[in-house]
């Protein structure tokens, strides 16, 4: 199966398999857009999507991963330049996850030359990385999230609260929005009183601690209207989830948007859920 796996992303990259899919954040005061989440796809001609986190895995043990990522990178920034021109989108952001093995030096060159190829400001980029990145402690990785923050992109830590020395890290990197991992925002509907308590601390926590280091919060995996208004109530700025809706190529994401068109708030989580 590993071999099996190897040969697909293989054939995928020489035969342009790989795509970008968008899944709207959007701010939970009001319903509207803010931004997109870019996510790897693998779309096999007979198989349909094959799931991303194998392909993930695989590919950064065998190397390929700066490769997808690279790939990766320059559809969603191109998918970004044409949702801009739609009414009110102009200033949307996109937010890219990247692998600890994507950080090297020449990615903020590469990243800065996709930007101006495409009439998108690098404040419109949200860097994202897991704890798995800042572990490696590297002065190359440090140097290069300098760099992408000299850029003007704005960096993430995804997966908040999930790790062992998360809050030390908005201390010690350039860390602009903190993700509060969906298993956090799924707690919180939980059927047992005990977890919906304690799951509410924890993400009354995380807010406050995110505002006070000058961070925005963005809670991820929102499945439930119950979800939504309880982050609401709590000042969490933004959200994304399968409520909203789910990853979407850029066709079906165009489509979609429509849905987000409209100021009635009801009627849009109606048509989202």
């Amino acid at each position: 199966k590993r071999l099996e796996t190897e040969q697909f992303i293989d054939q995928g990259l020489r035969n342009d398999w790989f795509t970008a899919h968008l899944q709207p954040i959007v701010s939970l005061s009001d319903g509207r857009v803010a931004g997109f989440e870019a996510l790897m796809r693998l779309r096999h001609p007979e198989r349909g999507i094959l799931p991303p986190a194998e392909i993930i895995g695989i590919a950064e043990e065998n190397g390929a991963i700066g490769r997808i990522g690279d790939c990766i990178l320059s559809k969603a920034i191109a998918d970004l330049a044409v949702i801009s021109k739609l009414d009110g989108l102009a200033d949307i952001y996109l937010a890219v996850n990247f692998s600890p093995l994507q950080f090297e030096p020449a990615l903020p060159a590469r990243l800065a030359a996709l930007l101006l190829e495409n009439g998108i400001t690098p404040a419109r980029i949200v860097v994202e990385i897991t704890e798995a990145v800042l572990m490696l402690d590297s002065p190359v990785v440090r140097d290069v999230l300098d760099a992408l923050s000299e850029l003007g992109c704005r960096i993430a830590l995804d997966d908040f609260g999930t790790g062992y020395s998360s809050l030390s890290y908005l201390n010690r990197f350039p860390v602009d929005i903190v993700k509060i991992d969906q298993s956090f925002t799924r707690s919180l509907s939980s059927d047992q009183p005990d977890v919906r308590r304690k799951s509410r601390m924890l993400v009354e926590g995380i807010r406050t601690i995110s505002h006070q280091m000058g961070c925005a919060v963005v809670a991820e995996g929102i499945e439930t209207t119950e979800q939504w208004d309880i982050l609401q109530t709590m000042d969490v700025e933004f959200g994304q989830g399968y409520l909203l809706s789910r990853p979407l190529p850029l066709d079906a994401l165009l489509e979609k948007l429509d849905e987000f068109a409209t100021p009635d708030m009801p009627a849009r989580r109606a048509a989202a859920s």
